[in-house]
């Protein structure tokens, strides 16, 4: 919930006040400043905390009947006219502290008689400006009940990285001078268990290494691609933030030579720190945001990267452009931006176009004339970058769209060579989708799949002719999205789907649908009941959890044996116990030339008590996507309220992970704040979300040696004495790869 939204267009009751404020609203002056004006909430080790401060509110022509938003003015400061009352609300809550609690900041506000004020929260940045409003996403309404009743409006993540909050109290419909008591608590209860007593419980899982070292504060939505050329050459990328309540990062990479094992961070990609400001997070007006970095590598071993641009500042959050880069077989860097799409070229489509959740992949089957293309005969397949095209009018509209280059990436085009304007691959009139993805299969194929998330469809296209023609778009399955922050959480979720096409032509698309539900769409209509999904190992007891009501959020498989004219499915690829209400989100996939299917995703199947702390879990599947195993990827479960970039759609730990795999390892490529466990001043800590790989082999595990006498093999297959060993906070091989 947005502050300012929470009023609607309902009307409200009669007011006792408002005979007298019809006289008053005229000479009322502001009012003036809470007292203190600002504080600090402290969270001491029992999980308790609060501060208070009095003010007083006087209703003005400007929040007569206003939300909170019409307490700042034009320069996004606090409106000394407006009769708004403000507290600079500090929180000081240690990491490890939270770890230990579940639970938000109640900020309320009472003692004002039958006045009707409300209340809002919204990031205070260092300068003095109102950054993204506080969203209470289990209390839509918080903050503005009626006449006379007090207001309560939840901080949802008491560590969250704003660490400095506006309180706005707006004077509805109030007399002058109207005073009322503010309060700010943490309202905590002790997590069952907390992430260090759960870690040690559950054990250690495999060695992870990270590949972010870079001097940026956080990282999220990474993607990962591997060098069909050199299978230990990975490219690796994700956002980079400057700043995290202001929601400032760009794009870098990271690269590595031995299979994931260890990383060479590049950084931002070049090319986005031409003007004033564009590199400045402290000047949020210029600052250019580089966004939703994807990645693909052809057969001749060259890098791809396709990023979202947005040169004319990040507060417009309008006219993003679409760009590439090039990275050479062999070389260093990245080439400078190559344009893709260009929404800058005039006023017009500058405010009103903006490109968002796109995609790149190459034809390493077919090159560009739809000859046979073989590895380093110096021939480059097509290239495809798809993405939404969103229009911001009074009719709001959004297409799935589709560019391509024939030349190694260095000009785009969509229906004729130099034409410069995308090919719409959807044909409804507003809104389509979003989420696309392209996979290629084995003679050249195209498919493009995304979701439509207003009628939670899984849309698709196909060309076979390298994109000069597709198929109309069409539904090909049903689900029941995850587009809601989680229960007690802040950060967003989308059912983003993910698609590969095997060597035999076979399609598979997996998406997180809720409690596992969905079904095939076959000439329009819903083929069987989205309430019964086909079980993925019919003789697995765990499989029969999906049977259960509220298996939470799950992770489903659809799959085409005819080339995408019809699916089959869906199967249930997570395996969590059954009857489990644990959360399984964010997918990604990978099909190995001999047809293993690879999907990792975030899981919180580990903390039964809270559902809360993650894993990143992988599952496998050797006989074409019928059957699963999982497999724990994450060293240790981590904590999402730690230190989360904040934008205007919520908290972020973002959108999508990703994977790459072939028939002998899979590597997860993930972000997550596992180092924060470590503890400040600990060899490899980091408060923030950073980005891990981990190597997943595909061979069979042999039958360990039996542990010595007084010893038992726990759940990280280490021999250990059965009382106090358990994993605990950096033991172990770490994180970071340090044993």
């Amino acid at each position: 919930m947005r502050q300012g939204s929470f009023r609607g267009s309902a009307c409200r009751a009669a007011l006792p006040v408002a005979a007298a404020l019809a006289l008053l609203l005229a000479l009322a002056g502001p009012a003036p400043a809470a007292k203190p004006a600002a504080g600090t909430l402290r969270l001491g080790p029992n999980g308790k905390g609060k501060i208070t401060w009095k003010g007083t509110v006087t209703t003005t022509p400007i929040s007569a009947g206003s939300t909170t938003d019409a307490c700042f003015g034009s320069d996004r400061k606090p409106d000394p006219s407006s009769g708004c009352d403000f507290f600079v609300l500090k929180v000081d809550a240690p990491v490890a502290t939270v770890h230990r609690f579940v639970g938000d900041i109640a900020v309320t506000a009472n003692g004002f008689g039958a006045n009707d004020i409300d209340l809002g929260v919204y990031v205070h940045n260092p300068n003095g400006t109102v950054g993204y409003p506080i969203a209470a996403d289990d209390q839509p309404g918080a903050g503005g009940n009626p006449a006379g009743e007090p207001e309560e409006f939840p901080i949802e993540n008491p560590s969250g990285p704003a660490r400095s909050y506006y309180v706005v109290v707006v004077p509805y419909s109030t007399l002058p001078d109207t005073p009322y008591n503010g309060a700010a608590t943490f309202d905590l209860k002790p997590a069952k268990p907390g992430l260090k007593a759960l870690n040690q419980r559950i054990g250690n899982g495999p060695k992870n290494y990270r590949a972010s070292h870079d001097p940026y504060i956080s990282h999220s939505e990474p993607a990962i691609a591997m060098d069909p050329t050199n299978h230990n050459h990975l490219i690796a990328g994700s956002k980079m933030y400057q700043s995290l309540p202001r929601y400032l990062f760009k794009a870098g990479t990271y690269e590595s030579f031995d299979g994931g094992r260890s990383w060479r961070d590049l950084g931002q990609l070049p090319g986005y720190c031409k003007a004033p400001g564009q590199c400045n997070p402290k000047d949020e007006e210029r600052y250019r945001t580089v966004s939703d970095i994807s990645l693909t590598t052809d057969d001749e071993g060259n890098s791809y990267a396709n990023v979202l641009d947005a040169p004319g500042g990040t507060l417009a959050f309008t006219g993003f452009n679409m760009t590439a880069h090039v990275k050479k077989r062999g070389k260093r860097n990245w080439s400078q931006p190559i344009l893709v799409h260009d929404n800058q070229a005039n006023p017009i489509t500058q405010q009103t176009l903006l490109d968002d959740k796109n995609w790149i992949a190459v034809d390493n089957a077919t090159d560009v004339n739809g000859g046979p293309n073989k590895r380093r005969d110096g021939k480059i397949g097509t290239l495809y970058v798809c993405w939404s095209l969103d229009v911001s009018l009074a009719v709001p509209g959004q297409q799935i769209v589709l560019m391509r280059s024939r030349d190694g990436g260095q000009h785009w085009f969509g229906s004729v060579e130099g034409d410069g304007t995308p090919k719409q691959l959807s044909q409804k009139t507003i809104v389509s989708g979003i989420g696309c993805h392209v996979a290629i299969g084995p003679n050249g194929e195209v498919y493009v799949t995304w979701y439509d998330n207003s009628t939670d469809q899984l849309m698709q296209v196909k060309s076979t002719d390298r994109g000069d023609t597709f198929t109309p778009a069409r539904p090909i399955a049903q689900i029941t999205g995850v587009n809601s922050p989680f229960e007690g959480e802040q950060f967003r979720n989308l059912s983003i789907p993910t698609t590969g096409v095997d060597s035999k032509g076979n399609v598979y698309v997996a998406v997180t649908s809720a409690n596992s539900e969905g079904a095939p769409i076959v000439g329009g209509a819903i083929r069987g009941s989205l309430k019964h999904p086909e079980l993925s190992d019919p003789r697995s007891e765990e499989a029969n959890g999906d049977k259960e009501a509220g298996s939470g959020s799950d992770i489903v498989l659809f799959k085409s044996t005819d080339g995408g004219i019809s699916y089959t499915g869906p199967v249930r690829v997570n395996h969590d116990a059954k009857g489990a209400d644990a959360d399984q989100f964010q997918p990604w996939l990978a099909v190995t030339p001999k047809g293993r299917v690879y999907v990792s995703y975030f899981d919180r199947r580990n903390d039964k008590g809270n559902n809360l702390f993650i894993d990143t879990f992988l599952s496998r599947s050797n006989d074409g996507g019928k059957t699963f195993k999982d497999t724990r990827v994450t060293h240790q479960l981590w904590d999402p309220r730690i230190n989360p970039p904040t934008s205007a759609s919520g908290e972020f730990i973002g959108d999508y992970q990703g994977v790459v795999a072939d028939d002998k390892v899979a590597i997860p490529f993930w972000n997550d704040t596992q180092a924060a466990n470590r503890g400040a001043g600990a060899k490899g800590y980091s408060p923030w979300q950073e980005v891990y790989a981990a190597r997943i082999s595909s061979a069979k595990k042999a039958k360990p040696k039996p542990c010595p006498k007084g010893q038992v093999r726990g759940r990280d297959g280490r021999c250990k004495r059965p009382a106090g060993n358990g994993g605990g906070d950096g033991g172990g091989d770490g994180p970071d790869g340090v044993r």
